[in-house]
């Protein structure tokens, strides 16, 4: 088919080139900021990286919280969820930009067929930002499974095992990594909406950014004032439209969905369908094809 053609071209020229190497390692170095251990005595909080470096290996193997599929499972709890709009951005920007730049896009539009080279760019960017994220997860997962002990190594209750791993640590694995990808994946539309009308690289991954910051610190901020209040109940509300709730797709049991879960993916699914539908209005309108 032609489309799958041109969808393989274009990773290839979006994976085999320095902006998703730069993504994958970014994120996994991002993965080491987060929470790995908190400090009663002082209320200090560790990540995994201060954690290797602060603790002795005799209190290390004394505290299951170092286990390496604890830490494993809080990956994509540190600053990475900060700066993800940015890292996701790179593998797309780098390939889209040089296209853009040199004039190649009007031609590439004309040969290929506007909805094939649109939806060929959306897939692009969504599976390189997934794609990048899952990676550079993945090799964190590798270098916590050999700096830390494994699960096994600690005396755990069997009730309490089944509560850090329900289904077993492979199911818990790829469920991380597949949450490392849609989430990923997610972060890569506003970036990818805006390079319809922009051609600045440093705005187009600097932006959603910006955008995404304001977005959940609203979002935590109408959380703390209800709770101030007493609703208790404000965080399962609102919980469905934050900027990190694709992350939590691999997870929902399709059979047992609960609504907060069904609002979370009609949610995300019109988010996705807005800014692709977007993009290519936008691209359709320019009389340079994007140039």
């Amino acid at each position: 088919m032609k489309f799958l053609h041109t969808l393989r071209q274009d990773l290839n020229k979006t994976l085999i080139n320095i902006g998703f190497g730069a993504a994958v390692l970014m994120t996994c170095i991002l993965c080491f900021t987060a929470p790995a251990y908190r400090d009663n005595t002082n209320d200090k909080s560790y990540s995994v990286f201060e954690a290797f470096f602060s603790f002795d290996r005799r209190f290390i193997e004394a505290h299951d919280e170092f286990a390496a599929i604890r830490l494993f499972d809080a990956g994509l709890s540190g600053y990475i969820g900060m700066f993800i709009p940015i890292i996701v951005a790179f593998p797309f920007m780098v390939s889209f930009c040089a296209e853009r730049n040199n004039g190649l896009m009007r031609f590439t539009i004309t040969r290929s067929g506007r909805i094939r080279y649109y939806l060929s760019k959306f897939l692009t960017s969504f599976l390189s930002g997934g794609l990048a994220v899952m990676l550079g997860l993945g090799l964190y997962g590798i270098a916590v499974s050999l700096a830390f002990p494994s699960l096994d190594s600690y005396a755990i209750d069997p009730e309490q095992l089944k509560w850090i791993v329900p289904d077993g640590a492979f199911s818990s694995v790829v469920k991380n990594l597949l949450a490392g990808f849609v989430y990923g994946a997610f972060s890569t539309l506003p970036a990818f909406f805006l390079s319809a009308f922009c051609k600045n690289p440093y705005i187009i991954t600097c932006l959603p950014f910006m955008l995404i910051y304001i977005w959940n610190t609203a979002m935590n901020k109408l959380i703390s004032k209800a709770f101030e209040t007493g609703d208790t109940e404000i965080y399962e509300k609102l919980s469905p439209f934050m900027p990190d709730s694709p992350r939590q797709i691999p997870y929902i049991n399709f059979t047992e969905i609960t609504p907060p879960q069904t609002k979370m993916l009609i949610f995300n699914g019109g988010y996705l369908l807005v800014l692709l539908a977007g993009f290519a209005v936008i691209m359709d309108l320019r009389t340079d094809k994007g140039n």
